[in-house]
Protein backbone atom coordinates (compact mmCIF):
# COMPACT_ATOMS: atom_id res chain seq x y z
CA UNK A 1 0.00 0.00 0.00
CA UNK A 2 1.31 3.73 -0.74
CA UNK A 3 2.23 5.71 2.27
CA UNK A 4 -0.77 6.71 3.71
CA UNK A 5 -1.12 10.96 3.92
CA UNK A 6 -3.30 12.23 6.51
CA UNK A 7 -5.93 14.70 5.30
CA UNK A 8 -7.75 17.09 7.24
CA UNK A 9 -11.39 16.60 6.47
CA UNK A 10 -14.59 19.09 7.46
CA UNK A 11 -17.56 16.55 7.39
CA UNK A 12 -20.84 18.71 7.46
CA UNK A 13 -23.96 16.98 8.33
CA UNK A 14 -27.54 18.48 7.06
CA UNK A 15 -30.79 17.37 7.13
CA UNK A 16 -33.62 18.18 4.89
CA UNK A 17 -36.42 20.71 5.72
CA UNK A 18 -37.90 21.73 2.07
CA UNK A 19 -41.02 20.53 0.56
CA UNK A 20 -41.07 17.02 -0.84
CA UNK A 21 -41.04 16.27 -4.31
CA UNK A 22 -44.06 14.90 -5.91
CA UNK A 23 -43.02 13.97 -9.01
CA UNK A 24 -39.23 14.05 -11.17
CA UNK A 25 -39.41 15.34 -14.45
CA UNK A 26 -36.40 13.37 -16.45
CA UNK A 27 -34.87 14.61 -19.80
CA UNK A 28 -35.38 12.23 -22.59
CA UNK A 29 -33.90 9.12 -22.36
CA UNK A 30 -33.26 9.19 -18.41
CA UNK A 31 -34.41 6.97 -16.10
CA UNK A 32 -34.41 5.76 -12.13
CA UNK A 33 -34.49 2.26 -11.53
CA UNK A 34 -34.35 0.82 -7.87
CA UNK A 35 -32.12 -2.23 -8.27
CA UNK A 36 -34.07 -4.40 -6.22
CA UNK A 37 -31.66 -7.78 -5.77
CA UNK A 38 -28.31 -7.52 -3.43
CA UNK A 39 -25.48 -6.91 -5.60
CA UNK A 40 -21.85 -6.39 -3.84
CA UNK A 41 -20.73 -6.10 -7.28
CA UNK A 42 -22.94 -3.14 -8.83
CA UNK A 43 -22.88 -1.52 -5.85
CA UNK A 44 -18.99 -1.48 -5.02
CA UNK A 45 -18.39 -0.42 -8.47
CA UNK A 46 -20.76 2.66 -7.72
CA UNK A 47 -18.63 3.31 -4.85
CA UNK A 48 -15.50 3.19 -6.61
CA UNK A 49 -16.88 4.65 -10.10
CA UNK A 50 -18.94 7.63 -8.34
CA UNK A 51 -16.62 8.46 -5.41
CA UNK A 52 -12.96 7.56 -6.99
CA UNK A 53 -12.27 10.92 -8.28
CA UNK A 54 -13.86 12.45 -4.79
CA UNK A 55 -11.63 9.74 -3.18
CA UNK A 56 -14.61 8.58 -1.41
CA UNK A 57 -12.54 5.71 1.51
CA UNK A 58 -14.95 4.36 3.56
CA UNK A 59 -15.29 0.81 2.14
CA UNK A 60 -12.11 0.73 -0.40
CA UNK A 61 -11.53 -1.83 2.37
CA UNK A 62 -14.74 -3.68 2.07
CA UNK A 63 -14.58 -7.37 1.47
CA UNK A 64 -17.35 -9.20 -1.32
CA UNK A 65 -18.76 -10.73 2.68
CA UNK A 66 -19.49 -7.12 4.51
CA UNK A 67 -20.40 -5.87 1.17
CA UNK A 68 -23.19 -8.53 0.82
CA UNK A 69 -23.83 -8.16 4.65
CA UNK A 70 -24.73 -4.59 4.42
CA UNK A 71 -26.94 -4.53 0.90
CA UNK A 72 -29.15 -7.84 2.34
CA UNK A 73 -29.90 -5.53 5.47
CA UNK A 74 -33.84 -4.44 5.12
CA UNK A 75 -32.21 -1.05 5.64
CA UNK A 76 -30.68 -0.41 2.75
CA UNK A 77 -32.14 0.44 -0.78
CA UNK A 78 -30.08 1.38 -4.48
CA UNK A 79 -31.69 3.36 -7.10
CA UNK A 80 -29.52 3.21 -10.72
CA UNK A 81 -29.50 6.14 -12.81
CA UNK A 82 -29.39 5.26 -16.88
CA UNK A 83 -29.13 7.57 -19.44
CA UNK A 84 -29.67 6.17 -22.79
CA UNK A 85 -29.12 2.54 -21.62
CA UNK A 86 -25.90 3.79 -19.71
CA UNK A 87 -25.63 3.84 -15.97
CA UNK A 88 -25.02 7.68 -15.07
CA UNK A 89 -25.41 7.76 -11.37
CA UNK A 90 -26.70 5.99 -8.83
CA UNK A 91 -28.53 6.62 -5.00
CA UNK A 92 -27.84 4.70 -1.82
CA UNK A 93 -30.44 5.00 1.28
CA UNK A 94 -30.04 3.85 4.63
CA UNK A 95 -33.02 3.68 7.17
CA UNK A 96 -31.63 4.03 10.71
CA UNK A 97 -33.55 2.50 14.04
CA UNK A 98 -34.72 5.95 14.24
CA UNK A 99 -36.90 5.90 11.04
CA UNK A 100 -34.48 8.55 9.88
CA UNK A 101 -33.59 7.88 6.05
CA UNK A 102 -29.96 8.77 5.46
CA UNK A 103 -28.95 9.56 2.22
CA UNK A 104 -25.76 7.65 2.11
CA UNK A 105 -24.43 7.98 -1.12
CA UNK A 106 -25.31 9.73 -3.97
CA UNK A 107 -23.58 11.41 -7.08
CA UNK A 108 -22.88 10.79 -11.09
CA UNK A 109 -19.82 9.02 -13.21
CA UNK A 110 -17.80 11.95 -14.15
CA UNK A 111 -18.52 11.89 -17.76
CA UNK A 112 -22.50 12.72 -16.45
CA UNK A 113 -21.28 15.45 -14.17
CA UNK A 114 -22.36 18.71 -15.79
CA UNK A 115 -25.13 17.68 -17.69
CA UNK A 116 -27.88 19.06 -15.34
CA UNK A 117 -28.53 15.86 -13.55
CA UNK A 118 -27.78 16.53 -10.46
CA UNK A 119 -30.32 18.45 -9.07
CA UNK A 120 -32.79 16.00 -10.10
CA UNK A 121 -31.28 13.23 -8.91
CA UNK A 122 -31.41 14.70 -5.59
CA UNK A 123 -34.43 15.40 -5.71
CA UNK A 124 -35.41 11.92 -6.48
CA UNK A 125 -33.28 11.19 -3.24
CA UNK A 126 -35.75 12.98 -1.09
CA UNK A 127 -38.48 11.77 -2.77
CA UNK A 128 -37.24 8.29 -2.12
CA UNK A 129 -36.44 8.72 1.31
CA UNK A 130 -39.70 10.54 2.24
CA UNK A 131 -42.03 7.77 0.47
CA UNK A 132 -40.20 5.16 2.29
CA UNK A 133 -41.49 6.80 5.51
CA UNK A 134 -38.18 8.21 6.65
CA UNK A 135 -39.33 10.68 9.55
CA UNK A 136 -35.67 12.58 9.05
CA UNK A 137 -33.66 12.93 5.64
CA UNK A 138 -30.42 13.42 5.92
CA UNK A 139 -26.99 13.05 4.78
CA UNK A 140 -23.56 14.22 5.24
CA UNK A 141 -20.90 15.70 3.14
CA UNK A 142 -16.98 16.26 3.41
CA UNK A 143 -14.62 18.69 2.18
CA UNK A 144 -13.02 16.28 -0.12
CA UNK A 145 -16.55 15.63 -1.97
CA UNK A 146 -17.34 17.61 -4.89
CA UNK A 147 -16.41 21.29 -4.78
CA UNK A 148 -20.06 22.21 -5.14
CA UNK A 149 -21.71 19.35 -3.13
CA UNK A 150 -22.43 21.40 -0.03
CA UNK A 151 -23.51 24.58 -1.92
CA UNK A 152 -25.66 22.00 -4.08
CA UNK A 153 -27.47 20.27 -0.70
CA UNK A 154 -28.17 23.21 0.25
CA UNK A 155 -29.86 24.38 -2.60
CA UNK A 156 -31.76 21.33 -2.93
CA UNK A 157 -33.40 22.45 0.49
CA UNK A 158 -31.10 20.83 3.29
CA UNK A 159 -29.66 22.95 6.36
CA UNK A 160 -26.48 22.49 7.60
CA UNK A 161 -27.09 20.89 11.33
CA UNK A 162 -23.66 20.46 12.60
CA UNK A 163 -19.78 19.95 11.47
CA UNK A 164 -16.74 17.84 12.59
CA UNK A 165 -12.94 18.09 11.67
CA UNK A 166 -11.30 15.05 11.65
CA UNK A 167 -7.90 13.73 9.75
CA UNK A 168 -8.05 11.01 7.67
CA UNK A 169 -6.16 8.12 5.69
CA UNK A 170 -7.39 9.86 2.43
CA UNK A 171 -6.21 8.03 -0.28
CA UNK A 172 -3.74 9.05 -3.07
CA UNK A 173 -3.59 8.66 -6.62
CA UNK A 174 -1.43 5.36 -6.05
CA UNK A 175 -3.11 3.85 -3.14
CA UNK A 176 -3.44 0.22 -3.93
CA UNK A 177 -6.91 0.35 -2.18
CA UNK A 178 -8.52 1.97 -5.26
CA UNK A 179 -7.91 -1.28 -6.86
CA UNK A 180 -10.24 -2.93 -4.91
CA UNK A 181 -7.78 -5.90 -4.49
CA UNK A 182 -9.44 -7.22 -1.30
CA UNK A 183 -13.01 -7.09 -2.91
CA UNK A 184 -12.15 -8.84 -6.18
CA UNK A 185 -9.97 -11.37 -4.60
CA UNK A 186 -12.74 -12.04 -1.55
CA UNK A 187 -15.77 -11.94 -4.68
CA UNK A 188 -13.89 -14.48 -6.13
CA UNK A 189 -13.21 -16.48 -3.26
CA UNK A 190 -16.89 -16.49 -2.56
CA UNK A 191 -18.11 -17.16 -5.31
CA UNK A 192 -16.08 -20.44 -5.91
CA UNK A 193 -16.92 -21.84 -2.57
CA UNK A 194 -20.57 -21.10 -2.96
CA UNK A 195 -20.73 -22.50 -6.78
CA UNK A 196 -19.33 -25.98 -6.41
Amino acid sequence: MADQHLTEVTTWFLQYEGDVPTQIDWPERVQLIEAEIASPELNQFMFRAVGGRWRWFSRLSWNYQQWLDYLTQKQVRTWLLWVKGTPAGYIELLKHDDDSVEIKFFGLLPQFIGQRLGLPLARAAIMLAANWQGRRIWLHTCSEDHPSALKNYQQAGFVLTHTEVANEAVPQLNDTRLLAQNFVYSALSYHLENTG
